[in-house]
């Protein structure tokens, strides 16, 4: 009998080395192997083609169309502010020759009355092969629920932005690609999509409906030349995060783009920069499965983490922590 359990301990060791093994191995395939051997997406650059990039003057939205930029690809800039926009496309022009034409529109992706205008200016390009959704809001500071300033406004604004205006815009482009029989699309999801976020419930579960809907059209559109993919970035160095340094794990948004871009076509759904990749590793497959803590130990760390950053945010505003 002992030895029946001796064979049956070792076999079951054997199964989780061979399973890291593969999963190490899949790792390096989808972050660097792939891409380094040409395989993935095939990109269409000329003065023809466009790409089309929301939320494009700032953070990892700017850092996507200055690599569209630099391919070759025509660019349709879509942000709230005209003069960002502007000063957006006056430095890539400068920058990147073989990018032919910019234009830009100004609109405010939290108002329910701008589609007839973006419909309008999509509709005036003929051969759109990017469209890199990458427009969102979240929360100034991690919040209970009820105690969310002016929580109507909130809430509104995170679905017009992070929900509404992804679905309209796929649904102006989309048939475009799909007469063409070839494009890409890439929704910018959030790591905290990954499990429920207290504290950011309301963004997360906005960031959840993007990564959702990007599988799900992956699946539908695949046979039809058109490539759609889920990117759910963990901290990067951008005015939403609020970090002002870098680090291995929280890069700037070149870094971070250079890496997601390397995905494209090899994973559907991806956290885009490998630390990311190994962060969600440990947090999905080794926490909640291999050790058997599950989802719920994620969701309890991230609430504790949230609430220290909550703490902090009333300490330096020099207000008094509520409590729930």
């Amino acid at each position: 009998m002992s030895a029946m359990y001796d064979l049956l301990g070792r076999f079951s060791v054997l199964v989780v080395v061979l399973w890291l093994l593969w999963k190490l191995s899949r790792g390096l395939w989808t972050s660097f192997i792939a891409s380094s051997l040409g395989l993935g997406v095939k990109w269409c650059p000329s003065d023809k083609t466009w790409a089309i990039i929301t939320g494009a003057t700032d953070g990892i939205g700017k850092a996507y169309a200055q690599r569209m930029a630099k391919m070759g690809y025509n660019l349709l800039l879509i942000s709230r502010s005209e003069d960002k926009l502007n000063k957006t496309k006056e430095e890539i022009l400068a920058k990147h020759k073989k990018c032919s034409e910019v234009r830009v529109l100004a609109v405010d992706f939290t108002q329910n009355d701008i589609y007839d205008r973006l419909e309008a200016t999509i509709g005036s390009l003929d051969d759109i092969h990017v469209l890199i959704n990458n427009v969102g809001i979240s929360y100034s500071y991690p919040e209970y629920f009820t105690q969310i300033p002016d929580s109507q406004k909130l809430i509104e604004s995170i679905i017009n932005c992070n929900i509404i205006s992804m679905t309209r815009i796929i649904e102006l482009v989309l048939p475009k690609m799909e007469a063409k029989r070839r494009g890409v699309i890439i929704n910018l999801s959030s790591y905290s999509a990954s499990y429920p976020m207290p504290l950011l419930s309301l963004y997360a579960s906005s960031k959840i409906y993007v990564d959702f809907l990007s599988r799900a059209l992956q699946v539908e559109y695949a046979n039809k030349g058109i490539t759609i993919q889920s990117v759910l970035p963990a901290y990067v160095m951008t005015n939403m995060s609020k970090i002002r340094r870098s680090s291995l794990m929280v890069p700037t948004p070149e870094v971070y783009v250079d890496h997601a871009l390397r995905t494209v076509g090899i994973e559907s759904r991806t956290y885009g920069y490998w630390p990311h990749k190994l962060q969600g590793f440990l947090q999905d497959s080794i926490i909640s499965n291999t050790i058997g803590l599950g989802s719920d130990f994620n969701i309890k760390l991230a609430f504790n983490a949230l609430k220290d950053v909550r703490r902090r945010y009333y300490k330096k505003e020099g207000l008094k922590e509520k409590t729930n």
